[in-house]
Order: C-alpha cells, then sequence, then structure tokens
C-alpha cells in the first residue's frame, strides 16, 4: 500500500514520542485532511452559486423537509450539529441574500421558525445537482463496493462518538 503525509507523521510521532500510540491519528488524521479537501472543493463548487457549503447544507435541510420548506431554528440546528448562535449567523446570511425567511413561531413564540424562499428553493435545486456531480468525482478514486464499506465504517464511528442519532 502507499505512504502518504499521515505515514510520515506518525513514524515522526513514533521516533520522537514511543512512549504513546499515535494510531488514531492514521483514522483520524486523514478525516481531517479529507473534510477540508472536501469542503474547499465544494465551496469552490458553490461559489457560481453565491453559497458556501455550509450554507447549502442549510438550504438542502429545509428542502428535505418538504412543503412548506419550513423547519424551526431548533430543528435546522439538531441537523447540522450546530448551536443556535452558530445557525443565527449563518441565517443571517441566507436572509440577506433573500434565500430564507426568519420569522416568529406562532405556536411557540420563543422559537423562530425558517423557511426557503422561492429563490432559495430554485437555488437549492440547482446547487445540490452541482454538488452531488462533484462528490461522485471526489470519490470517484474507490469502487461502489469500496464506497459502501467505507459509508459503514465511518457511520459505526460516527454512532461510537454519539454523533448519529438512532
Amino acid at each position: 500500500m502507499e505512504r502518504d503525509f499521515v505515514d510520515d507523521v506518525l513514524d515522526q510521532w513514533r521516533a520522537q514520542r514511543p512512549d504513546l500510540d499515535p494510531a488514531p491519528l492514521s483514522v483520524l488524521a486523514r478525516l481531517t485532511r479529507t473534510a477540508r479537501r472536501v469542503t474547499r472543493r465544494l465551496d469552490e463548487t458553490l461559489k457560481d452559486f453565491g453559497v458556501l457549503h455550509a450554507d447549502l447544507d442549510i438550504l438542502a435541510t429545509l428542502r428535505r423537509a418538504g412543503e412548506p420548506y419550513e423547519l424551526t431554528l431548533s430543528e435546522v440546528a439538531r441537523w447540522m450539529l450546530a448551536g443556535n448562535s452558530t445557525m443565527t449567523s449563518r441565517l443571517d446570511r441566507l436572509v440577506a441574500a433573500g434565500l430564507v425567511d426568519r420569522r416568529q413561531n406562532p405556536a411557540n413564540r420563543r422559537t423562530a421558525l425558517v423557511r426557503l424562499t422561492p429563490a432559495g428553493l430554485t437555488l437549492v435545486d440547482e446547487a445540490v445537482t452541482a454538488e452531488l456531480a462533484a462528490q461522485a468525482e471526489l470519490v470517484s478514486g474507490l469502487s461502489a463496493q469500496d464506497r459502501r464499506r467505507l459509508a459503514g465504517l465511518l457511520r459505526r464511528l460516527c454512532r461510537s462518538m454519539g454523533e448519529i442519532p438512532d
């Protein structure tokens, strides 16, 4: 198997600190590096749409909710694995761009509702198409069987960390 940058890092830690086991880095450093590359590539893909990948995640969450493409702020934050304060700044950008509306929930005045605008719906449908094509290209170096196996392993890892609700 070919060596990569992470293998060199592991060797360096083993040489400098033989008392430590750097094995977790073999997975987590590669995940971190992969996530950074994916985010950069997806942000580049979405540049023409005027949104970042993190913005599209919000728009896509609302789109997947189905008509009327509306969720509470807390529901959106839960899907994003983000706090309400993080969501507020992201939503401010999307509101300013005319892609979502935010209003007080008439059923519970302590909560906010977030809804896709018609412009947001159009943008998310076009941008998701472009993003999925970019994602397919990013994983094209793996066979379909490898992708399924890796997805299963990552699902198990996420569950072990408490990241994916049952």
